[in-house]
């Protein structure tokens, strides 16, 4: 993941990025006749409306980091307790439970409102197992939201789900190694070769990665899918363009012409390695940062690095929020309860654990953040992102592109020939499950 600690840029930065009860009235009964004599009117209040509490079902993941689920389901229970509402809560693992959603909620067996990911939502709302939320939001509210978190959450001009963090990937560093980060790859290369010595390493990240390393093709040119402003174009793919081909080139490099790190480099490794102090750089998510604090590590955050044509690398960037059941029966406290949690949730789960990036507008001006240097350095490359596509034509995307970005990387095929192979698969997908 992975610069300018001052705080008035971050402050700058922060709200740049992370920007972006329906009264009813009961009738009053028709006058009746008046007597012939005079009788005082005593002014009565219209009966109002009685709401009937409800218990909600809802499901959290330890998306936001296994320490912090707690918080979540203490703001849960707080507007349980602010509204009169029941909540029942059950915990677990991201990818066991929306797993699970597909035969659950139609069974009449999942969650009212359930937590989310920006990029599920296409399977999700292809399957009408989702409703839509933006009657539920004014646009005074819209207006304390990165624009890109709530894009994140919108398909065919629907909000499918609020949101309330972002996370994507940048360079993370051991300032006792590397006191200042780089600006440009090229410092980068120059600095990982005089920190790279016998088991420590100057750079690490899983570099066959095509989830990691689509930044660096990005910075050329690459895109998944072309954004039109208002959506995606499916039949607009720039995996195989001339700029991702150059890109992933250049990513190739990194191993073959610079050395700098193996290969075959991952996930567990460059985290281990980097926890033991034996890493001067990394690209990680924030989700690592307790577990490098807890060993001791004196890091600091900053976007990765420009490539050599002067661009800046966009990671991927992904969201979570809360979407609402198309299957529950209260769909409207349900909503009420989404639309409180994007709000009241950012601030006290970023301080749970700074994996998960605000994104609620507000959260920025708050005193406790105006000096935390490590949010500015998220935020900072948040805005330089390409959000995960949320469309269900997604899933089609994965297993080809990883495919070739490891055939490339290790020398088993030519760059041009893995991204073009990849994306004509791509395309044979799309068509034969449209």
């Amino acid at each position: 993941m992975s610069k300018k600690f001052v705080k008035f840029s971050f402050v700058v930065i922060a709200v740049a990025v992370i920007t972006s009860l329906i009264a009813g009235c009961t009738p009053v009964p028709a006058a009746t006749p008046e007597p012939a004599t005079e009788v005082p009117v005593v002014a009565t209040e219209a009966p109002t409306e009685t709401v009937e509490p409800v218990t909600l079902n809802v499901w959290i993941m330890d998306r936001v980091g296994a320490d912090a689920m707690e918080t979540v389901k203490q703001v849960v229970e707080q507007w349980a307790a602010e509204t009169g509402n029941t909540v029942i809560v059950t915990e677990g693992n991201q990818f066991e439970m929306l797993g699970k959603l597909v035969e659950a909620m139609p069974a009449g067996e999942g969650p009212d409102i359930f937590m989310n990911l920006n990029n599920y939502i296409g399977g999700h709302y292809a399957g009408q197992l989702i409703v839509p939320l933006e009657s539920y939001m004014p646009e005074e509210e819209l207006a304390k939201y990165s624009q890109t978190a709530l894009d994140s959450f919108t398909l065919d001009g629907h909000l499918l789900g609020v949101p309330f963090a972002a996370d994507t990937y940048a360079l993370v560093y051991n300032k006792d190694l590397v006191p200042t980060p780089p600006a440009t790859m090229d410092e980068l290369i120059e600095m990982s070769k005089t920190l790279t010595a016998g088991d420590q390493y100057g750079f690490l990240y899983p570099i066959d990665n095509f989830y990691y390393s689509y930044a660096f093709t990005s910075a050329y040119g690459a895109y998944i899918f072309k954004w039109t402003g208002s959506g995606y174009d499916v039949n607009d793919i720039g995996l195989a363009s001339a700029g991702a081909i150059e890109g992933l080139t250049y990513v190739k490099d990194l191993v073959a012409k610079e050395n700098l790190m193996p290969v075959d480099t991952t996930y567990d490794v460059m985290n281990s390695l980097f926890t033991e102090g034996k890493v001067g750089m990394i690209i990680a998510s924030p989700g690592m940062v307790p577990a490098f604090k807890a060993a001791g590590i004196n890091i600091g955050v900053a976007k990765i690095p420009t490539t050599p044509n002067g661009a800046d690398p966009k990671p991927f960037a992904t969201y979570t929020g809360f979407s609402v059941s198309a299957y529950s029966q209260h769909q409207d406290a349900a909503a009420d309860l989404a639309v409180y949690l994007g709000s009241n949730l950012p601030l006290p789960l970023y301080q749970a654990n700074p994996g998960n990036i605000p994104v609620y507008l507000p959260v920025a001006s708050d005193p406790s953040l105006q000096s935390d240097e490590e949010l500015a350095g998220w935020v900072s490359q948040l805005a330089i992102c390409d959000v995960l596509p949320s469309i269900n034509e997604m899933n089609f995307v994965w297993g080809p592109a990883s495919t070739a970005f490891q055939a490339a990387v290790h020398g088993n095929e030519t760059v041009e020939k893995s991204l073009t192979d990849a994306q004509a698969l791509i395309v044979q997908s799309i068509a034969e499950n449209q």
